[in-house]
């Protein structure tokens, strides 16, 4: 599986806000990926990251980091840590296996 950069489908979901409200959004991702940002606070990139990958040694650790910079209850997408290009190589190495 090619790791994806681009939105390639929308799914509608309901969320509760904080105040208890509903608001319908919109996913553009299909089933089995998870948006993340990658780079560092002023150049950030997305990338739709396949959920299978999350066990992976390399993106373990880079949720760990991930952790360890921002907290566990990061609002909004996931922010890593990392050289967006260096992750973008690497992503397609261990897609491939």
């Amino acid at each position: 599986m090619q790791t994806m950069r681009a939105s390639i489908s929308s799914t509608s979901y309901v969320r509760l806000d904080r105040d208890g409200m509903r608001e319908k959004m919109k996913l553009d991702h299909k089933k089995g990926v998870f948006p993340v940002l990658v780079g560092n606070e002023g150049m950030m990139e997305r990338f739709l990251l396949p959920t299978r990958l999350t066990k992976h040694p390399f993106i373990a650790q880079l949720l760990e980091m991930s952790a360890q910079e921002y907290g566990l209850e990061q609002e909004g997408l996931l922010k890593i840590p990392y050289d967006a290009s260096c992750f973008e190589k690497m992503l397609k190495l261990i897609s491939k296996k």
